[in-house]
């Protein structure tokens, strides 16, 4: 007998278990371990399964504690865990906010800092009287003021056409010349510096310019560049997926129809099994009992004795109701009869009192007849002696 047709199966005493051969209909897959494993897995559940509904303790008690507790072990183990990463999340969280928080007041210290040392040296290098412009607009100006003196060599004066000294129409000639020559000279070198430096802008401009071209076609060339290579790269990875769509389609027909295949078989050999055609009413294992999870119904034998014990428990029902009815009916005949004593009783009683009670009427009558008479012979012997 080989492992996969041979498995434990519980016998009908809880707690037992024997090696019985109930797996003889899959010898024919011997050549395929794992679809038999799967299928002994099946029925070994079933079985569990039916085993759980035929003990009473498991049905009605539920759930064993030991499962119970494994469970709640787990699902608070899975608390605990989700608990330490919010806490973790929440410390990592107040980490970076105390660092953002540190980086902050840095910065804002150091713009503080920097301001300061602004203020310092506008403060120490930057007064109103240090600046070239301070001149148009002191206050001062005019006491400080002193009348321009043309032999002052330090204080030197230019041409001016408000101002007009003595000496003036007295200078010679050579001087003038030069001074001519000179301040064409200065202006000449002024007009060349210009030039000079709007030229060099400019070739700085179409440098520029020639640079930002270039850069331009570079930069168009690499992205049509980079377009066509990912365009490849998307072709050949669209032929990729499309090889790998049809090979995983191949896979998945050949193993649906080996699927298909043992599935058919695994029918085939469940449909003609003993336990699918109940060629048998139930099976007794090797202690001589009947094995719960082959049990199908009672025998003929059996299923009749049923019959009749249930007739006969319907002839002792029917016995004990028309017993009982037989003594309600004469409980009931006792109560009519007590009902028609008492009933006669009470009425003799009533007529008794009746009677009695014309007696004492009578009685009374008679009484009063008696007194009316004596009191009117009273009356008579009274008023005897009246004048």
């Amino acid at each position: 007998m080989t492992e996969i047709e041979t498995h434990l199966a519980k016998s009908c005493r809880i707690g037992v278990e024997n090696e019985v051969s109930i797996d003889g209909d899959l010898g024919h897959l011997g050549h395929d371990p794992q679809l038999a494993n799967k299928i002994l897995k099946k029925r070994r559940d079933e079985m569990a399964r039916r085993m759980r509904l035929l003990d009473p303790r498991q049905r009605v008690g539920g759930v064993p504690h030991e499962v119970i507790k494994t469970q709640m072990a787990v699902k608070q183990a899975a608390i605990d865990a989700e608990q330490a990463e919010d806490a973790f999340y929440a410390q990592s969280a107040e980490l970076q906010d105390q660092i953002l928080q540190a980086v902050e007041s840095m910065k804002a210290t150091r713009a503080r800092e920097r301001q300061m040392e602004v203020v310092d040296y506008s403060l120490a290098n930057l007064r109103k009287e240090q600046r070239r412009e301070y001149e148009l607009s002191d206050p001062d100006a005019l006491k400080k003021y002193v009348l321009p003196d043309p032999d002052d060599p330090a204080n030197p004066l230019g041409p001016s056409s408000m101002l007009k000294f003595s000496s003036e129409g007295k200078q010679n000639p050579e001087l003038k010349r030069q001074g001519r020559e000179a301040m064409a000279s200065w202006l000449a070198a002024q007009v060349q510096e210009k030039q000079d430096r709007e030229a060099h802008e400019k070739e700085l401009d179409r440098m520029h310019d020639d640079r930002a071209m270039l850069a331009a076609h570079v930069r168009g060339v690499c992205e049509d560049n980079e377009i066509k290579e990912q365009q490849d790269a998307k072709c050949e990875e669209a032929a990729e997926n499309v090889r790998l769509a049809q090979l995983a389609l191949e896979r998945k027909k050949a193993k649906k129809a080996a699927d298909d295949a043992w599935k058919q078989r695994h029918i085939d050999s469940v449909v003609n099994s003993e336990r699918m055609t109940e060629s048998c009413d139930s099976k007794v294992g090797i202690t001589g009992r009947f094995l719960k999870a082959e049990y199908k119904r009672l025998s003929l034998e059996e299923e009749q004795d049923v019959y009749n014990s249930n007739a006969r428990q319907l002839i002792n029902k029917w016995s004990t109701k028309q017993a009982l009815k037989e003594e309600e009916a004469a409980e009931a005949a006792r109560i009519n009869c007590s009902v028609a004593v008492l009933a006669a009783l009470e009425e003799e009683r009533a007529r008794q009192q009746q009677e009695r009670r014309m007696r004492i009427i009578e009685e009374n009558k008679k009484l009063a007849a008696a007194k009316r008479e004596a009191d009117k012979d009273e009356r008579k012997e009274y008023f005897k002696y009246d004048p």
